[in-house]
């Protein structure tokens, strides 16, 4: 609050006395209410700590239990009352399939005990030929085939539920949502060493056109080109083994592939150094450099 001497109206007594401005208002005051008015503004900032530390509290008790949220508890009551409903339903549909049951045994029953009694009367009777009997055996047969017809009883699924859906709907979408984890291996994958299909250090990676990876294997002092779904590498640079000949590296960093010219720039670390490599010719780019990263614009 900067302070400006000048004899004019207090806002406070509006009396005239030497006065001091309140950037924050523009408003001038007395000595006294001066002093007023800068407890005025302390008595403010305390009561938006005092609502910022509420708040923080009601924050971090959420964390401690973020089950004790009002959507958490309407989800937890939507749960209880689904859940009511199926008990519900599931209670009905079995009481159907046993009421059902029920009838289709007494229904067997019935054409038993008929063809029971026809059984007796033929018995009493002593009079049958073929063609009684094999009435007898059609009539047990179709009782036969229908007790057998009754596994054939199945549960339709209905496509429309009876349980309302809930959606979520949030002004804010999830972070952890934004990447999806799916990875591939694309170069190496079978552990450290010399091997074709092994890196050491990898460091610096360019994507062409193709997208051929080329990558600096630090380690092993040369520059390797996998193609897509390749297993194994093909040696671009560095078949002369570690050294400081124009046709060695050592401990390579980066490297960048020239598509317009079809040359690679290599940052030859140890060897203090940025090379290109064209056509098995080598060029120093930059002498006496401790670089380890590349770029290379549009310009080349």
């Amino acid at each position: 609050m900067a302070m400006v001497n000048n004899r004019t109206h207090c806002f406070t007594c509006n009396k005239e006395k030497i006065t001091y401005s309140c950037e924050g208002c523009a408003k001038k005051f007395c000595l006294i209410h001066l002093t007023e008015h800068q407890q005025l503004l302390n008595d403010k900032l305390h009561r938006i700590t005092d609502e910022y530390n509420e708040f923080k509290q009601t924050i971090n008790e959420q964390k401690q239990n973020p089950q004790n949220g009002l959507l958490i508890k309407q989800i937890n009551q939507w749960e209880i009352e689904s859940i009511e409903i199926i008990h519900h339903k599931a209670q009905e549909y079995r009481e159907i399939l046993i009421k059902s049951s029920e009838m289709f045994i007494n229904d067997i029953e019935k054409k038993l005990k008929d063809l029971n009694k026809q059984i007796k009367e033929i018995h009493q009777e002593n009079e049958f030929n073929e063609l009684n009997l094999n009435h007898l055996r059609n009539q047990l047969t179709e009782i036969t085939e229908e007790l057998n017809n009754s596994s054939k009883i199945s549960i339709k699924k209905d496509s429309q539920s009876f349980i309302n859906e809930v959606s979520i709907i949030s002004p804010k979408k999830s972070k952890s949502n934004k990447w999806k984890q799916n990875a591939i291996t694309v170069a190496g994958g079978n552990g450290q060493g010399q091997k074709r299909n092994q890196l050491k250090s990898p460091h610096g990676n360019f994507i062409d056109k193709k997208k051929h990876i080329f990558i600096t294997d630090c380690f092993k002092h040369r520059i390797a080109e996998w193609e897509c779904n390749a297993k194994e590498e093909q040696i671009i640079v560095g078949a002369n083994k570690q050294g400081n000949r124009i046709n060695q590296l050592d401990q390579p960093k980066d490297v960048v592939v020239d598509q317009q010219n079809h040359s690679i720039i290599i940052a030859d670390q140890n060897n203090r150094r940025v090379i290109r490599w064209m056509n098995q010719n080598q060029q120093i780019l930059i002498h006496n450099i401790d670089c380890s990263r590349l770029a290379m614009d549009k310009h080349g």
